[in-house]
């Protein structure tokens, strides 16, 4: 969501050279042309007296409803305006002494299109008499309604099975339909995960009475090591309002959409890391041919963003695709 468009900032070409130590800077960044998917992050380094600082994530900007952004977004035209987008994100405080210098990089769909130019500050000591201007302190009364946590999606491999024909239907049931659909074979390849799916897991689908399946998901995958790992997880396989009515008579969408949450179990020492994971999978259902399809990814969630008011803790950067 934008924010409001009378919410100011210093811009970023006019960043000063030097701050107060102990003031965080609150800055709008301009774009163009516009995008619907723009993101914007902020990669800040620090002079080598202070590399002792804990490694923070990057800095997500907020957008700002201006300047085109709002009208943006309710025209799928948009996409092609040639208008500016304004971002603004909160610079943290500096140490006395500390150069920090800042890259901003424009991301879309997890890849950098521009880089603005690098700009630096100074922190300086204050001057006594000097009014405090945004200390970094616990904000009283955080919006509500702009995001508190930066978290991001690492992609882990993608997901390919065909499912036995036909499925086993069992209703209608007190509670809906009850479909099983078993798996005959599949695969998954990835950056992060090579494996076959072996042939006796299965989905224990519940279609409920408003055209929603609740998936109920068992799989077992053997990896190019032999390891073995039992996957288990529900979600939305959404067949439409009148899904239920179809589903009786065993006539389903084309290609329902499909939204997972997945998570492993494990006692291979070199997938152990998977047991920790919650994870996300996003695809669709080919149902003439019983084929499912989608992609999975690791979930990861960063320290609270510093315009939220909550306390931070040392964390290392996020990785992936940063939301």
């Amino acid at each position: 969501m934008p924010l409001r468009a009378d919410t100011t900032g210093v811009p970023y070409e006019a960043l000063p050279a030097t701050l107060p130590a102990g003031v965080a800077l609150p800055v709008v960044f301009t774009i163009s042309p516009a995008h619907p998917s723009n993101q914007l992050l902020i990669e800040r380094s620090s002079s080598p007296a202070h590399r002792t600082r804990p490694a923070q994530a990057p800095l997500r900007a907020l957008p700002l409803a201006s300047d085109g952004a709002a009208a943006m977004a309710g025209r799928a035209a948009a996409q092609a305006s040639p208008t500016s987008q304004r971002f603004i994100a909160t610079l943290g405080p500096l140490a006395v002494g500390e150069t920090a210098e800042f890259r901003p990089l424009l991301m879309r769909s997890g890849l950098c299109v521009q880089a603005l130019p690098v700009r630096r500050m100074v922190g300086v000591a204050p001057e006594p008499s000097a009014a405090p201007v945004l200390h970094n302190h616990p904000a009283a009364s955080p919006d509500p309604t702009l995001p508190r946590y930066p978290w991001a999606t690492e992609f882990l491999g993608a997901f390919n099975v065909q499912l036995v024909k036909p499925a086993e239907s069992f209703g209608p049931t007190p509670e809906g339909l009850n479909v099983t659909f078993y798996i005959a074979s599949g695969e998954i390849h990835g950056p992060r995960i090579r494996a076959k799916i072996r042939g006796e897991g299965g989905d224990w689908m519940l279609v409920r009475r408003d055209g929603v399946g609740v998936a109920n998901v068992r799989i077992t995958y053997e990896c190019d090591d032999g390891a073995l790992l039992l996957s288990r997880y529900y979600g939305i396989f959404d067949l439409g309002p009148d899904g239920y009515e179809r589903a009786l008579r065993n006539d389903y969408n084309a290609l329902p959409p499909l939204v997972l949450a997945p998570q492993f179990i494990t006692s291979h020492p070199n997938w152990l890391w998977l047991n920790r994971l919650q994870c996300l999978a996003v695809g669709r259902v080919t149902m003439a041919e019983l084929r499912v399809r989608f992609d999975l990814y690791a979930v990861r969630v960063g320290q609270p963003l510093p315009s939220s008011g909550l306390p931070r803790e040392a964390d290392g950067p996020l990785i992936g695709d940063i939301h």
